[in-house]
């Protein structure tokens, strides 16, 4: 009996070796098939293995590798979650599961298993980044920046980190933590050209132009003439009212082949601030060929074309303007304005009167009360010229009374040479008037 049982003891650790062996075997064949990419001699192989030795977790493992490879995520899944059975705390495991997880659509699970790792170490780097990435997939981008900050706190040298957490932060609406944060990682990593893009941006909305070029500026110096940074920092020259510097950025672009409708269309408004009609009239024409549907551009189209004397052209754009938008009361007051303009270059003060009128009823802007009056001072309407002149004081300084003798340099309105013009007006007007009553 004693021989019977150590024969059978024997026995069985012969089998187990063998079993023991032959699974290393196929482990080896497995991992040399993975290494050529040969996803279905591993399949075939892992399940052979698997009729002989369901207990092991690297079959299991190494089984949905292959059909993850082969793009077979949900095979992979169940691959994966008995190998977790079997090993329920392999990172490993774990991470392909969570990758196939996320893939399928199911972060809840993949978020679940990257959270037991967190709990397991908390000062972990990769399941930490891992739930930061998984939320910013997610656009929970509040939870992002929580675990994106952790991990900043573990690694304060990685630029990726802040890179996206400015990301997240931009996303729920937080400028000056997006600004911050993507300078850190400016700073830690000057090559990243998306940073530079993304800074530039977001310090253009915030109008901080100073800062956006100087950021393109800077960007420039790692990446030269890319044509980004360039669009960049000729747009942030625009809108700090830098135009020349503007133009010249705009003309490089357009010198290496980017004739885009952004391009044409700024640095047509450009020449357009600078009083550079013909210019403005060029660039527009182009760009309204490319868009003929932007409000904008047949806006300063139209009034670049009035400013010269085209005057049918120039109504024509501007009507067109008006049409293309449900503007608001200033947008309308402005197209209104300018077509009073061009009525008052053809000698039409009538129309021109009345458009001004219209355009006041949307905007009661003290300049427009200003330009009825001279309207009216042409036309030879002295009292309504003065009402008109008073309206544009009384406006132009509220705190005052109408009194005609006020200082000019103590009224609010900024445009002093036409505070003087208005008070003088008003002065030649009542002498003119008392003579004549006096005849």
């Amino acid at each position: 009996i004693i021989i019977m049982q150590k024969l059978l003891i024997l026995l069985g650790v012969t089998i187990s070796f063998n079993l023991y062996s032959q699974t290393q075997n196929s482990i080896q064949q497995i991992e040399l098939m993975l290494f050529k990419r040969h996803y279905d001699s591993v399949a075939v192989i892992a399940k052979t293995a698997l009729e002989k030795d369901s207990a092991n977790w690297l079959l299991h493992y190494y089984y949905g590798k292959s059909y993850q490879a082969m793009y077979k995520y949900f095979e992979a899944i169940e691959c994966y979650e008995k190998a977790l059975k079997l090993d329920s705390a392999n990172s490993i495991i774990e991470n392909e599961l969570a990758e196939a997880y996320d893939f399928v659509g199911k972060d809840e699970d993949a978020i679940h298993l990257y959270y037991n790792q967190y709990i397991r170490d908390t000062i972990k780097l990769e399941p930490i980044v891992s739930l930061a990435n998984i939320f910013r997939k997610n656009k929970e981008f509040g939870s992002a920046i929580h675990y994106y900050q952790k991990a900043t706190s573990i690694d304060p040298e990685n630029f990726y980190y802040y890179k996206q957490q400015a990301y997240c932060y931009d996303k729920i609406s937080i400028p000056a933590g997006a600004i911050n944060t993507y300078y850190v990682a400016n700073m830690l990593n000057p090559f990243d050209l998306s940073i530079y893009v993304q800074l530039a941006n977001i310090l253009n909305t915030e109008r901080n132009f100073a800062s956006s070029i100087n950021i393109c500026r800077q960007g420039l110096e790692y990446h030269q003439d890319n044509a980004q940074l360039m669009k960049l920092q000729s747009y942030a020259y625009y809108l700090n009212r830098d135009f020349d510097s503007s133009i010249i950025g705009f003309n490089k672009l357009l010198e290496n082949g980017d004739s885009s409708y952004f391009i044409l269309k700024y640095q047509g408004l450009a020449f357009f601030e600078n009083k550079n009609f013909e210019n403005a009239i060029e660039k527009l024409e182009e760009a309204y060929e490319i868009n003929s549907k932007d409000p904008e551009t047949c806006f300063y189209l139209g009034s670049a074309f009035g400013r010269t004397g085209y005057s049918e052209r120039g109504m024509e754009l501007l009507n067109r303007s008006q049409s293309l938008l449900k503007p608001s009361p200033v947008e309308i007051s402005n197209i209104l304005s300018e077509m009073a303009f061009i009525f008052q270059e053809q000698k039409e003060y009538e129309l021109a009167l009345e458009h001004l009128k219209s355009a006041y009823k949307y905007n009661s802007d003290p300049i427009l009360s200003f330009k009825m009056a001279q309207l009216y001072d042409i036309l030879g309407s002295k009292k309504l010229a003065i009402n008109y002149y008073d309206g544009f004081l009384i406006m132009a300084n509220p705190q005052e009374s109408d009194d005609i003798e006020i200082q000019p340099d103590t009224l609010v309105f900024k445009d002093q040479a036409m505070i003087k013009h208005a008070v003088n007006r008003i002065r030649t007007l009542k002498e003119e008037m008392f003579f004549e009553e006096g005849n």
